[in-house]
């Protein structure tokens, strides 16, 4: 697999102290809480139709003897031979396991709609396991993925990711290059934490304004726990590999999308980076890149949308999504009929 030239970091865990175990402290109550959402609010996300089959397996880490988890999304009577391949990396402040599987609904769609295997992968959480150690499991599920040719078709790799999952998959899209990947679909990502109102930062967020239909808030003191807990203290926020705004645009494929609530304190990452790419970005980029900033809409609003109006734009930024991954596929596929 084709790799950045930039230097690894060591992979080294926090060390025990006051800090970090109030850290463990406030993260366990926070996957306490989620784990309460994600049960509450499972009727608001779709389930899988029928037409596509779902099962659980394991594939090899890096780390001698260990195996990561991900889900697997197969059409129903998918003919043989590799197939296009889609790789999506759930959300969670890099530190909540029970956001895994949360994307199924999303994961459904790509596998229906584009007749292609979607690998919903998972990952080490923090504060027990920070960076890089969640980058290094994503870029291992890449490296199982090429290894499996009978199976899947090398030229057609593309990613998503939802929030600290989009972080993790612009990350990993970067390092291995556009040669590998395809497309990156990303969902309300945190890509800059140098800013004065990042995870990292000092003040506080707004509170959410009246007009949020859906969604959750991040609140100042979850957020910065999050960050802080991805982040040991050997470990400046402004790396690349952690604020991915600043990664080398060379390094990402042309297809790339961006879709945030217009109430999410993290709207403007999104932004951000799609305004980079227009201004930065070479020509094929910025004319297949696309923004989407939804109104009147919280953080991760789309899976757990409470009115039809949040209903109605998490459909319309699901189907933006299939469409980039589709346009990069079809186009790969045309460059190899050209080829052959």
């Amino acid at each position: 697999m084709a790799q950045a030239s930039r230097p690894e970091l060591p992979a080294v865990q926090h060390e025990w102290s006051l800090h970090y175990i109030w850290l463990w402290i406030k993260v366990t109550f926070l996957r306490l809480v989620a784990r309460y959402t994600v049960y509450a609010t499972d009727h608001l996300r779709p389930q899988v139709g029928d037409d596509v089959r779902v099962e659980k397996i394991r594939f090899p880490s890096r780390d001698k003897g260990r195996s990561i988890v991900a889900y697997v999304y197969t059409p129903v009577d998918l003919p043989p031979g590799p197939q296009a391949v889609h790789v999506n990396v759930h959300g969670g402040g890099f530190a909540v396991p029970a956001f895994y599987g949360n994307s199924r609904y999303f994961c459904y769609l790509v596998a229906s709609q584009l007749r292609c295997v979607v690998i919903d992968t998972d990952y080490r959480k923090a504060p027990e396991y920070p960076y890089p150690f969640p980058t290094r499991d994503v870029e291992d599920c890449l490296v199982w993925v090429q290894t499996q040719t009978q199976r899947f078709d090398r030229n057609l790799i593309t990613m998503s990711g939802f929030s600290a999952g989009a972080n993790l998959a612009l990350s990993t899209a970067n390092k291995v290059g556009p040669e590998v990947v395809k497309a990156v679909v990303t969902y309300y990502p945190p890509t800059d934490a140098t800013t004065e109102s990042a995870a990292l930062g000092l003040r506080d967020h707004p509170d959410p304004p009246e007009s949020a239909r859906s969604g959750a808030h991040l609140v100042s003191w979850a957020f910065s726990t999050f960050f802080q807990s991805y982040l040991p203290p050997h470990v400046s926020p402004a790396i690349p590999e952690v604020s991915v705004l600043f990664l080398p645009l060379e390094r990402y494929p042309d297809h790339l999308f961006f879709a945030a609530g217009r109430c999410d304190v993290l709207h403007d990452n999104s932004s951000d980076f799609y305004q980079k790419i227009q201004t930065e970005g070479r020509p094929s980029q910025r004319m297949r890149t696309r923004f989407i900033s939804v109104p009147n809409e919280d953080h991760a609003f789309d899976e757990q949308p409470t009115c039809p109006e949040s209903v109605a734009w998490r459909d319309k930024i699901y189907e933006a999504g299939v469409a980039t991954i589709r346009a990069a596929q079809d186009e790969e596929r045309a460059k190899l009929r050209g080829a052959a």
